[in-house]
């Protein structure tokens, strides 16, 4: 499943309508959209916009829905959010959610820690520099000070795991 959000306009619609048609064919996807929808419109009133006329689809459109129509924007960025934290609740298993929603808290729990450590080792990586130690040889120290191992799993790609 796509969980889409896009305008009220004929580009919006299509672009909805044609990635719906593709991915069913071939993979079985279906899309919902969270916003913005036609009950959404009439609920909360969001500004519009004229239709543009010189858009190839405009004719279809404003025969089906009017002269007016809708940009994402429009819709209040807290309203939005609700619409979007909604449609996930539906459609995404709670166990997921739970553990994206923990790792979030993980991450701003332990951020101020993490802001002080990586500027302490820029400022240790950068003297280091300074006194012209290779960056070969300051990632080696760095990584075995703070315990982090490095595997080279491509070609001049690092990755960076904490040893267990």
């Amino acid at each position: 499943m796509v969980l889409y959000i896009g305008d009220f306009d004929p580009s919006g619609l299509l672009i909805e309508t044609v990635a719906q048609e593709e991915m069913d064919h071939k993979r079985a996807i279906t899309f919902h959209r969270l916003a913005i929808t036609m009950e959404q419109i009439k609920r909360f009133r969001p500004p519009s916009r004229p239709v543009n006329v010189k858009d190839s689809r405009a004719k279809e459109y404003i025969e089906k829905y009017g002269d007016r129509c809708w940009e994402v924007e429009s819709i209040r960025p807290r309203t939005l959010y609700r619409l979007i934290e909604k449609g996930l609740r539906e459609n995404v298993p709670k166990e997921f959610l739970e553990a994206a929603e923990a790792r979030e808290r993980a991450v701003r729990v332990a951020r101020p820690i993490t802001e002080r450590l990586r500027k302490l080792i820029e400022r240790e990586a950068l003297r280091l520099l300074e006194e012209g130690v290779s960056t070969e040889e300051i990632v080696k120290r760095l990584s075995a000070k703070y315990g982090v191992r490095i595997r080279n799993k491509k070609p001049n790609k690092k990755r960076f795991d904490p040893l267990p």
